[in-house]
Order: C-alpha cells, then structure tokens, then sequence
C-alpha cells in the first residue's frame, strides 16, 4: 500500500530524510518512532504530498506522490501534528467547509457530515463554537473531518500529544476501528505504549535514516512475535526463597532478583522454557499466585535502538 525507496529531503543543506525505505501494507496498522529531529513530520508531509522529495520515490497504492499527487490525495486522509482549527466556526459548518474542499456535492456531503458527526460522538454538540470543545473533542473532530472523503490510507502525525488519558483511550479504540474497517493507518508518535497497544509493526528512524535496535532489525513486530528471552515475574505464597531453588538447576533459566513473595527470573528459550519453568516450580511444592512472562517491550527495545543518542 505504502512503498518507499531510498527518499531523499534536504533544508538549507541539512539532510532531513537520508534514503529511507520502507513498506507498509495494505490494511497494516504501522507506528514510525524515533527521536527528535529524527524525519518523521518530513516523511509523513512528503507521503501527503505537502512537501516535495530531493529524490528517491514514494508511492501509495501505486500512485507516485510526485507524478500523481491529486491521486494520493483522493487516497490519503492526513492530520498534522498541530493542526488548524477555525475557533470561531460552528462545528457543522467547520465539518461542511472541508467537505467542501473534498468536492463532495449535493446529498454526499450532507451524508458525509452526518457521518463524521456520528463518527466523532458530536452530534448533540453540531451548533457549538469549535472553541468551546475541549481538547479531546477537539481532536476527535480533526479526525472526523480527514474521514470524511472515506481515505483508504491515514497518515497521522503525533496525534495523542497532549490529550488526557480518556481521550488517548478513544483515541486508540478509534483507530482499532478504522484499522478493522480495511483503513490503512501510519502513525507517528512518542507515546511508546499507544503504539505498543495498536500496531502490528514499527519502523525506526533517526537522523533521516533507517534505524536499528540491538539486534539489527529496522522494522519491529509487535504482534505475534515469537521472543527468544523472557523476563518472567513469580508470585507465591509466602518467602519467594524457596521458589528459587527449583529455578536454579533448570538450563536457560536465572534468578534476577527476589523481594520479599515476588521472583524474576530471565528465561532463554522462549513460551516452551517458561511453561518448563512453571512446572517446575509448581512441582517443588510452591503455591504460585501469578506467572506473568514477557519478552522486552517497545520501551526497552526503543531504548537500546537510541539511548545511544542521547550520550
């Protein structure tokens, strides 16, 4: 759906984007991190056609965003990481404006302002001052008004910055939703955790480049993934002491730490040593209460990807 190759952006001399490649495709729910500075607002603004690329080529279900640019557009539903708003616009009229930019006519822009209405839950609110919205209701109607041409692609750039957690909830179980409709959705965002809890896969990027963690991957997947090591947290009845003897003749298994009724212990060898591990110690007597194994998160892989960068 998304294909990138070796894209290339220059300011005043300083490389923004350094060939950087990637493909995304169609139906992917897809989260670009990196630090600051890193290209993502430059990538994301050049797949939406707002900025031109120095060289390389990007294309979204096939039209190039440099030859066809009206064709992406139709295609595209993009929200930049501070976006416009014209406070002293109704929120109907505000949703009516755009759907006239869309070109939609006639009954398919009033069933496209209905929808986006329903769609962002601002239906009661449609005769409200923009201003009068809090942030949150803010950004659900930015949402709404780039769904309303019915984009195939979204391409969000920061999108949760500076909502309360209520919202950045809605927010999430809104684009699980669009995902599900068939949507395909790139996002950028610092909000390590929202991506972790949405996203099938995320790219790495820094200093206009592919990125990579620890082990060389430039793209992570997040679902699915079948991880080599595990962090497994034990709690028992009692001292987590007598836990730690069972652990300790079992082979890719190490004891971490132990406070007080709570065992960690770094497992080699993924789910099927952990499974061993349980049974092991289900089988020296301990009464277990909660068995909960983990492979590194995306904080922990995006910290070995570019803590070095902030040395």
């Amino acid at each position: 759906m998304i294909e990138i190759e070796e894209l290339r952006k220059s300011y005043n001399g300083t490389r923004a984007l350094d060939s950087f490649s990637l493909r995304i495709e169609a139906g992917e729910l897809f989260g670009l991190v990196g630090p600051n500075g890193a290209g993502k607002t430059t990538l994301i603004k050049m797949l939406s056609t707002l900025l031109r690329p120095d060289g390389g080529l990007a294309r979204i279900a096939g039209h190039d965003v440099v030859q066809t640019p009206r064709a992406v557009r139709a295609l595209v539903g993009y929200l930049p990481d501070v976006a416009g708003l014209y406070q002293d616009m109704r929120v109907r009229e505000f949703l009516e404006f755009f759907a006239d930019a869309f070109h939609l006519k006639g009954d398919r822009r009033r069933a496209a302002v209905d929808r986006a209405l329903a769609r962002a839950g601002l239906g009661e609110r449609h005769d409200a001052y923009v201003e009068q919205l809090s942030l949150g209701m803010k950004q659900r109607l930015l949402l709404a008004k780039i769904l309303l041409h019915e984009p195939k692609v979204l391409l969000l750039d920061e999108p949760a910055t500076g909502l309360d957690p209520l919202a950045r909830i809605e927010l999430r179980e809104r684009l699980k939703e669009l995902n599900r409709e068939g949507v395909t959705i790139f996002i950028s965002s610092h909000i390590l955790s929202d991506l972790e809890d949405i996203c099938t896969r995320v790219a790495l990027i820094a200093n206009g480049r592919n990125a990579t963690d620890a082990e060389g991957h430039t793209v992570l997947t997040l679902a699915g993934l079948v991880q080599p090591q595990l962090t497994c947290e034990i709690e028992v009845v009692g001292a987590a002491e007598t836990a730690a003897p069972a652990v300790a003749g079992l082979a890719g298994a190490r004891v971490v730490r132990v406070d007080g009724s709570r065992l960690r212990v770094e497992v080699e060898g993924g789910v099927e040593q952990a499974s061993a591990l349980l049974q092991r110690v289900l089988a020296a007597g301990v009464i277990v209460l909660r068995f909960d194994c983990r492979g590194p998160g995306l904080e922990e892989r995006y910290r070995q990807a570019f803590g070095a960068l902030r040395r």
